[in-house]
């Protein structure tokens, strides 16, 4: 069955869109549901019930007004161009924001040249201006086995519609396969809310996802809080994208043991969103109080990474790490570039015990490259002081727009010498960081500010 709702004075529906789409990609989840239609200018319900499908159409503009929660089994697809603008609220805890319950399924379905782009409804907007895009899911933490089921951070409980769980995870590894949908060629900008300190939305939370969901292809920028943070769960994701985001770049958490490809964190000195604190490129923590005997170990596994902070000569004021590993996690990251914070890399808590899974960085400071360990793997490049473009030949990470060249140049050594044994599932490569030499091309069409 097929139902159609009208927004308030509009006169007609608009018509489904053609979408192009790449022959590599994985058709929409099948949904058994009520197709709801939502013609352009529509504002998103405040549940998406289970049993229905809401669809935003190609090209329209859609609004948030508050949150929108899909129930368990309900779905909602966004066809490509679509454009969702969240309402600015008077505090955030208040903060619009899109909820996919456990259970339930986001179909995102952008495209290259007409990505979808969930931002403010201000006119003048800015960073963190409403809340942000949560998933959550039922893929397998270390915080399920401790009794009730965790609820993700950055939502006030007692606003919760009847029956809405925001729970999320498992304590087994039954849907660690789990598809929660597809969530392709997306921007997410001036997102993120602070309830209070550790209750906070970012702009995109994934809770207990399960590694069925294709993932690829989305940009946070201008946010408040953490750009992508990952709640425990299994989830694989690639072309990852941040810029100007407040504080972590990439966090994980209660377990997550995903695997991540083609990234690239941003930071810059001025311009919307350049306001730091505590800010690191990387942050993982097994949990918050360091104890590594709940399993699964964090281990987020990342190649061809390569984050950009600071200038050509100092850090920017409420940096900290290129990465900040702690509280007992583990972790695998290899063949990528970290460069322009205080120090590259800080091992805390234990987490110096996997140091060897560390591998074929390079790896820059301004201070130090690197904190409590004694020494790096030895096919790590490590670097400190000023200009560490030219030390390790990335071209020009410090430019805007066609300036932008955060590429290796033709001598650079970042250009050869990944290495992915001992690994599964990556792309093979012969660059570190996230890109060849002379090109940037994944970036293009889709990406905003850089």
């Amino acid at each position: 069955m097929k139902k159609f709702m009208m927004a308030a004075g509009a006169l007609s529906l608009l018509a489904f869109g053609a979408c192009k789409k790449d022959t590599q990609e994985s058709a929409p989840k099948p949904v058994n549901a009520a197709d709801v239609v939502l013609p352009s200018g529509s504002t998103l319900p405040n549940v998406i019930p289970a049993g229905d499908n809401y669809i935003l159409q190609s090209g329209g503009t859609y609004y948030l007004n508050g949150k929108t929660y899909v129930d368990s089994l309900g779905t909602i697809t966004i066809n490509s161009g679509v454009t969702i603008q969240g309402i600015k609220k008077a505090t955030p805890a208040e903060a619009s924001a899109l909820v996919v319950t456990r259970g339930a399924t986001i179909n995102a379905l952008g495209d290259s040249t007409a990505p979808i782009i969930f931002t403010s409804a201000e006119a003048t907007p800015a960073v963190g201006d409403w809340g942000g895009v949560v998933i959550l899911g039922r893929a397998q933490t270390n915080q399920n086995q401790l009794g009730a089921d965790p609820v993700i951070e950055g939502i006030s409980l007692p606003t919760l519609p009847a029956g809405i769980n925001v729970g999320y995870g498992s304590a087994s590894t039954t849907y660690n396969t789990e598809s929660s949908g597809i969530f392709r060629f997306v921007r997410i900008l001036y997102a993120g809310a602070a309830i209070s300190d550790a209750n906070e939305l970012n702009s995109l939370t994934l809770g207990g996802v399960g590694s069925g969901t294709e993932l690829h292809h989305v940009e946070a920028a201008y946010g408040a809080d953490d750009a992508f943070e990952f709640f425990g769960g299994t989830v694989n994701a690639s072309y990852l994208v941040s810029l100007n985001t407040n504080d972590d770049i990439f966090d994980f958490d209660f377990g997550y043991t995903g695997r991540l490809q083609f990234l690239l964190g941003v930071r810059r000195g001025s311009g919307t969103g350049a306001a730091y604190a505590d800010a690191n490129g990387i942050e993982s923590d097994n949990n918050g109080s360091g104890n590594g005997s709940l399993l699964p170990l964090t281990q987020a596994k990342i190649s061809n990474l390569t984050l950009i902070s600071g200038s050509s000569s100092a850090a920017f004021t409420g940096t900290l790490n290129g990465a900040r590993l702690r509280r007992a996690t583990n972790y695998i990251i290899k063949n990528s570039v970290l460069l322009g914070y205080n120090n590259g890399v800080s091992f805390e808590g234990g987490a110096d015990a996997y140091v060897a899974n560390f591998t074929d960085n390079f790896v820059h400071g301004f201070t130090t490259a690197f904190t409590g360990v004694t020494a790096l793997p030895s096919d790590n490049t490590t670097a400190t002081g000023a200009n560490p473009q030219t030390t390790f030949g990335i071209s020009n990470p410090y430019g805007t727009g066609a300036l932008f060249q955060p590429y290796p140049t033709a001598t650079s050594p970042v250009r050869t010498g990944a290495d992915f044994s001992g690994t599964s599932g990556f792309i093979g490569v012969t660059y570190r960081g996230a890109f060849p030499q002379g090109s940037k091309s994944w970036l293009n069409t889709w990406t905003v500010g850089l």
